[in-house]
């Protein structure tokens, strides 16, 4: 008998609500969505929804975390052993990905200075570097799930997806709202299953998978607890007119500006202490501290036009340089049926740095110095996302 045969079935439809850069090995965009890019955000859903569970049954973080990559090996699977991460073997269900309908364009959309804040020197200078998947592509994705899985593991899976289909992204500039997608369609062994439909039913979806989590302290990755922060920042009937507005309240609350200006308007200067760190620094003057802004994540350049000069922050974990500490503040554009997009806003809060850790502070003539992930961690100002969150004057809380 075809192993098959024996397999529950989940499939969902998903549509593309923002471009997405998607690259190759080459940096090229990607002509597809392939599996292994679903399995890597499935899998990360799947750490940040259970991690509550798993440290409330267990005495310390570290016993919670060797489960949690025992559970996870055995639900996605594991190439090589590991006793500490759990058994090596298949994952309990195969992946595929159908019915693609996406599109590769170079043409430049990023038409504002708001875009080009967000896609950043790396995707955009006098023009966009990379082609990318426009938004209004569709794919499905089917599962066929091995005998074995127990229905916990199954409803663990669809969760993930649901998370997926509800605040994730794919590609570069991810937590920036690029390669946003949208569930559209979700049937679990042949059995549709409800999706919401306008604002209060996402609202209420997005609420009844993160309940359980809301007693978790601060996890030691990126995972939901009750320092969590979730929000509708914005809505309206244009996804790209929503994510300038994500890039306008950034680039005016983080901005030190240019000539007093950023995007044509009088700068805020609300970090004039970090411009003035900056400038210590490049000066030759050791610092006890990061700038306030470096919660945004790692590495943190500055470039000081008025010397020409840059100062550089720069994440070394283990021994090893080059490494970084993604944005713990996602964006994320969702599609409503009727046509509708809500501008998602998430903080999840966790350990910035291991203790392992290292940041090191340098630039042409400037000080060179390094503070530990222990020191960084203590001196970190978590209200300077709590604020930005709150720029936006129609945000209507979902989880905090």
């Amino acid at each position: 008998m075809d192993e098959r045969m024996d397999m529950d079935r989940i499939e969902a439809e998903f549509s593309l609500t923002t471009p997405m850069f998607l690259g190759e090995a080459n940096q090229a965009c990607a002509q597809q969505i392939r599996p292994p890019a679903i399995k890597g955000a499935l899998r990360f859903w799947w750490r940040a929804l259970n991690w509550a569970r798993l440290r409330q049954q267990a005495p310390s973080d570290q016993v919670a975390l060797q489960q949690l990559h025992h559970e996870e090996s055995a639900l996605f699977g594991q190439a090589t052993r590991d006793e500490s991460r759990g058994p090596s073997g298949q994952a309990g269900f195969l992946l595929r990905v159908s019915q693609q309908h996406v599109h590769v364009s170079d043409q430049d959309f990023a038409n504002t200075p708001e875009l080009q804040y967000l896609l950043g020197q790396g995707l955009y200078s006098k023009g966009l570097k990379r082609s990318y998947l426009q938004s209004g592509g569709h794919f499905t994705l089917q599962l066929a799930l091995k005998r074995g899985l127990t229905d916990g593991q199954k409803q663990q899976l669809i969760e993930a997806l649901l998370c997926f289909g509800l605040l994730g992204n794919l590609g570069s500039r991810a937590r920036k709202g690029f390669g946003s997608i949208t569930i559209n369609r979700l049937e679990v062994s042949g059995q549709p299953q409800p999706l919401p439909t306008n604002q209060t039913e996402y609202k209420h979806a997005i609420a009844e998978l993160l309940g359980p989590t809301a007693k978790a302290d601060e996890p030691p990755f990126s995972a939901f607890s009750r320092l969590s922060q979730l929000q509708v920042g914005a809505s309206g009937n244009d996804a790209i007119a929503l994510l300038r507005q994500h890039g306008f309240e950034m680039g005016m609350y983080r901005g030190y500006g240019r000539n007093k200006l950023t995007f044509g308007r009088e700068a805020e200067q609300k970090f004039k202490p970090d411009h003035d760190w900056a400038y210590e620094v490049s000066e030759g003057k050791r610092q006890g501290r990061l700038p306030s802004r470096a919660v945004f994540g790692l590495p943190h350049p500055y470039f000081l036009s008025s010397t020409g000069k840059n100062v550089s922050i720069d994440v070394d974990v283990d021994g090893v340089s080059g490494g970084r500490r993604a944005s713990p503040l996602f964006a994320h554009l969702h599609r409503l049926p009727d046509g509708q997009f809500l501008l998602i806003h998430l903080l999840l809060r966790s350990l910035f740095l291991p203790d392992s850790a290292s940041v090191k502070v340098k630039g042409k003539g400037a000080a060179h110095f390094e503070l530990s992930g222990n020191h960084v961690n203590q001196q970190l100002d978590w209200q300077v996302l709590d604020t930005f969150l709150a720029r936006f004057n129609e945000r209507d809380v979902i989880h905090v």
